[in-house]
């Protein structure tokens, strides 16, 4: 397949240091026998690997698979594409803008459906039960991630989830300085690095604030900080069109927090819907 192709092994070479050594052995075992892996069962993958079918489903689901099977089906999927092409594998100067179109939606597709198939769906539902508990929310990013700080921030107050976002960084640090208990952050950063947002998640957690974190699936500051890490997928290194995927997956996964939040009291959301919509058709009125 090779070291361009999107999925499950990106996501393994990027997971690579923050592995356990069976997990390791597992993951070099398939990144050098991927034919062959598509086509057997966790009993035979774990043989090959001096393992056993448990720690062979345990690694499934540290991927972010609900199993063998799961993982096997994106390898599969991933074998299928072959070596990238030069249509897949970048957005060139010389491309006409049909060009572009084909292979963002070949991009965003690809990311789409990995961003779905990395998402830890327990982790997810505890952070929503959370803040479902009533903790109050504190949004933290810089740049294109405070964009989904905002973006989260309006959604949010249309169903009356009290929820605070700051743009300026100094604001963001002494209000982090100042949470407890009762609160709980959503620091966004694709890096997981980015010293402001590091800064601001780790002040609140030292005051007892649990951490929501939306980052790249890899073993950097802000996903050890996190009590709960939701993982984005990493960007293919050729694509020089920025933040574009990290954004779009960013947004996914606010997304879901936002739905899981608004079902917890589905009478309340309808009606703190139907509020809002009603007050701002009101002054469009008049």
């Amino acid at each position: 397949m090779g070291s361009s192709t999107m999925g499950c092994t990106l996501l393994i070479k990027e997971c690579l240091d923050s592995l356990t050594s069976t997990e390791q052995r597992l993951a070099a075992y398939l990144l050098d026998h991927t034919s062959e892996v598509i086509h057997m069962n966790a009993k035979e993958y774990a043989a090959a690997c001096t393992s056993s079918p448990a720690a062979v489903v345990r690694f499934s689901k540290r991927l972010g698979f609900k199993g063998f099977t799961a993982l096997k089906l994106d390898l599969a999927r991933e074998s299928g594409q072959g070596e990238l092409d030069d249509f897949q594998a970048a957005i060139r100067d010389n491309d006409d803008m049909e060009t572009i179109v084909r292979k963002a939606e070949r991009i965003h597709l690809q990311n789409t459906s990995l961003t779905y198939q990395m998402l830890n769906v327990s982790i997810l539902s505890q952070a929503v039960e959370e803040i479902c508990a009533g903790r109050r929310i504190h949004l933290f990013g810089v740049g294109a991630s405070g964009l989904l700080a905002m973006d989260f921030l309006y959604k949010s107050s249309r169903i009356g989830i009290p929820a605070t976002y700051h743009s300026d960084a100094h604001t963001n640090l002494a209000t982090a300085s100042l949470l407890g208990p009762e609160d709980i952050i959503i620091a966004i950063s694709y890096s997981g690095e980015t010293r402001e947002t590091v800064l601001a998640a780790k002040a609140a957690k030292e005051h007892g604030a649990k951490v929501v974190a939306i980052t790249q699936a890899n073993r950097n500051t802000l996903a050890r900080l996190a009590d709960y890490p939701l993982f984005v997928p990493g960007e293919e290194k050729e694509l020089r069109v920025g933040a574009m995927t990290s954004r779009t997956s960013g947004l996914f996964i606010l997304d879901l927090l936002y739905l899981g939040i608004a079902k917890h009291d589905p009478e309340r959301t309808e009606e703190s819907l139907r509020r809002t919509h009603d007050l701002i058709r009101s002054f469009q009125e008049e």
